[in-house]
């Protein structure tokens, strides 16, 4: 059996078909003009190729009835989008941007890399997305130049300072920084009835020391002795963190070693035997600055983006005959 890969997987569905669509309708003489852009037009055809490849999902769920209604109710959402895809193209052209032919065989070879594709292979998948090598090469080429051109003019223009970085993590330091956790067994006797038979309940805790010591396992002592329903796994109490349990058992736990097991201690509850087993610390800000950097860039690239878009679209002429 052939290998065939959906290429839409691997660009920007609106580019391919933008690009694909206009190489395939640009003769059709009775094709109709939705929109102009600067010297350029956008065809009904291209629009509705568009909207049937990437609204293929939501209008599989609508009845053969409604399809048409729903068509025309994507219709200004997917112009819009050619529209600024158009602009785009055009002003990276303008900046005398292009995309030479190394670079487009370039990332092919990366793709079909990427995708373990060999030639035949690639080539059956375009054909089953009706297409030729010569339409992916050109909407690749366009893939890259329209990224281009957004590095250039926006992702170039954006600085993230350490005093933003530094502003942001004493702001989301709860969230961001990894809280410190410790890992911990116990064996548990309650609190007598009357202090009278408090004795006793250190003679017991003495008792699983004592066999501690002499090399017993602490989850089976556990489960022998403690006197709470931890016994069942063996006195696990997982993972704790500051505030979670008891001040003195975050105390005692938080200050012993891996491995190391506490003397018996006494607790509103009752008296306590801890294991630690294992621990995770605090991630401070220098383990968590470059992750609020990305966060920052891309918030700030979302905006600039979108400015640069509208920028585009107040210098241009665009005609809607939609």
């Amino acid at each position: 059996m052939k290998k065939t890969v959906p290429i839409i997987f691997f660009l920007t569905i609106s580019l391919i078909c933008f690009s694909v669509c206009r190489n395939v309708h640009s003769a059709t003489l009775l094709d109709r003009v939705v929109a102009v852009v600067n010297n350029e037009v956008i065809t009904w055809s291209e629009l509705r190729d568009i909207i049937a490849l990437e609204g293929k999902s939501y209008l599989d769920k609508v009845p053969e009835g409604r399809k048409e209604e729903a068509i025309k109710e994507l219709e200004k959402d997917f112009l819009n989008n050619l529209i600024d895809m158009e602009l785009q193209l055009q002003e990276a052209r303008r900046k005398g941007m292009d995309v030479s032919k190394a670079e487009i065989e370039s990332a092919i070879a990366d793709i079909k890399k990427k995708f373990n594709l060999t030639s035949e292979a690639l080539l059956n998948s375009l054909e089953a997305e009706g297409m030729t090598m010569e339409d992916y090469s050109t909407s690749l080429g366009e893939q890259i130049l329209l990224s281009k051109a957004v590095n250039y003019e926006v992702r170039a223009n954006i600085v993230v300072t350490d005093r933003e970085i530094q502003d942001y993590y004493e702001l989301n330091k709860d969230k961001l920084a990894g809280t410190e956790k410790r890992k911990i067994r116990q064996i548990f006797f309650a609190v007598p009835k009357n202090n009278s038979q408090k004795s006793a309940v250190e003679s017991k805790a003495h008792e699983a020391v004592t066999r501690l010591e002499k090399g017993e396992d602490f989850s089976k002592l556990a489960g022998e002795f403690s006197e709470d329903a931890s016994r069942q796994f063996g006195g696990d109490l997982g993972y704790i963190s500051r505030g979670s349990v008891l001040k003195e058992v975050e105390d005692v736990a938080f200050a012993l070693s891996i491995g190391e097991v506490s003397k018996p201690f006494w607790s509103s509850t009752g008296l306590h035997i801890v294991k630690l087993e294992d621990k995770i610390e605090e991630e401070g800000f220098d383990k968590v600055k470059d992750k609020i950097k990305d966060i920052l860039f891309e918030k700030a690239f979302a905006v600039k983006y979108i400015e640069w878009k509208a920028g585009l679209k107040e210098k241009a002429y665009i005609e809607i005959k939609l």
